[in-house]
Order: structure tokens, then sequence, then C-alpha cells
């Protein structure tokens, strides 16, 4: 009797996560990682190889902490700086700050602002979704052939049930907790499925 409270305890407990990761999805959205948001950009050509960390540093103080700073072109000559908003003033005196620490041809002038697109979460992550549907499709078909001699629908149902659950609180906590969705979270959602499987396995083996 206690073991099946705990269970209810437990099961509500879920149910609440997952309804409350609805409600901020469908009033806040998913906090994505900047370089998915809408944003403007900026393009220095450098000429030589460039200091992220010295770079980032002038940055940071035009800017704030929430930008991204990378290299382009093989030669890591070329710097991508990106934020939510750059203003005239903004870009000039960081074009014009690291002129102080590079010699290039690139003037202010000629550096333009350039607006970025969001981009949805279903392009981010499309390219996953064929291979994700085909691998649980295959562990559904091997749960079944290897525990047949049990109740085989209770054992897909199980096998089905339980990533889903699964995923949708650890989509639910990533969306509460304003965890930026970005390049990690599909590294999450496999570990998630992972654990959720053997999880299964430990409950039909019971």
């Amino acid at each position: 009797m206690k073991q099946k409270n705990i269970k209810i305890i437990i099961s509500a407990i879920i149910a609440l996560i997952i309804l409350a990761g609805i409600v901020v999805v469908n009033i806040w959205r998913f906090n994505k990682e900047l370089q998915y948001e809408n944003g403007q950009s900026i393009e220095i050509y450098l000429e030589q190889k460039a200091d992220i960390a010295k770079i980032k540093d002038i940055v940071n103080n035009e800017l704030g902490t929430k930008n991204k700073v990378q290299t382009v072109e093989i030669y890591e000559d070329m710097v991508i700086i990106r934020a939510q908003s750059i203003s005239e003033e903004q870009k000039n005196n960081i074009v014009n700050k690291i002129k102080e620490n590079y010699q290039f041809e690139q003037t202010a002038e000629r550096t333009n602002i350039k607006t970025e697109p969001e981009t949805r979460i279903r392009d981010m992550y499309k390219k996953y979704v064929i291979p994700f549907i085909i691998s649980g499709g295959m562990i559904v078909v091997y749960m079944g052939i290897r525990y047949y001699k049990k109740d085989i629908v209770k054992v897909i149902i199980t096998t089905i049930a339980i990533p889903v659950v699964a995923e949708l609180v650890l989509l639910s906590v990533i969306a509460i907790t304003r965890i930026p969705v970005g390049r990690f979270t599909p590294v999450l959602v496999i570990l998630t499925y992972i654990a959720s499987i053997m999880h299964v396995i430990n409950e039909i083996e019971k």
C-alpha cells in the first residue's frame, strides 16, 4: 500500500512538471542559445589569426556578456560577433578597439550590421527526428521479441510510454528552468532515452 502511494505521488509530481512545462512553453517559449535567436552580427576580417579571448574582452565591454564571438575561415582570420542588438556606435567602438591590437584594412564604416533571423526549434533538430524514430521503433521490436513470453502488449506500451514521459519531463524542466536549448540538447535527449529504456528493462524483469 505504501509503495502504491509513493507511485501515485511520483506520478502526480511528473504530471505537474509536464503541465507547468506546457504552460511555460506556450507563454514564453523555449529559451534558445544566442545563435538561434533573433539578433544582429558583424564580420571583421583581421587578415591574421584572431586571439578570441582578447576580442571577447573588447566585445564584452561594449555589448555586455550575452554575445558570441567565433572565428571563421580555415585560417581563423575572420571573426563573427553576434548579439541581440548592435548599435552603430557599438559597432564602431568594437572595430576601432580591435584595430588597436591588429593591423587590418577593414574600417568601421565598411563594416555592416547584419540582421540574423531566429531559427525555429523544428529546424534546429529536424535532422535527428527520422533516425530517432527508426532507432526507437527498432528498440520496441527488440523488446517485443525479447520478452514475448511476458504480456507483450504491456511490454510494448511500457517501452513506448516511459521514454515519452521521460522526454516530456526533460523538455519541461528545460523550459521551466530556462536552460538554453542548443547544441547539447540532443545529447540530453539521447541520455534520457537510454536511461528510460534501462528503467523499462528493469521494470519488466522484476
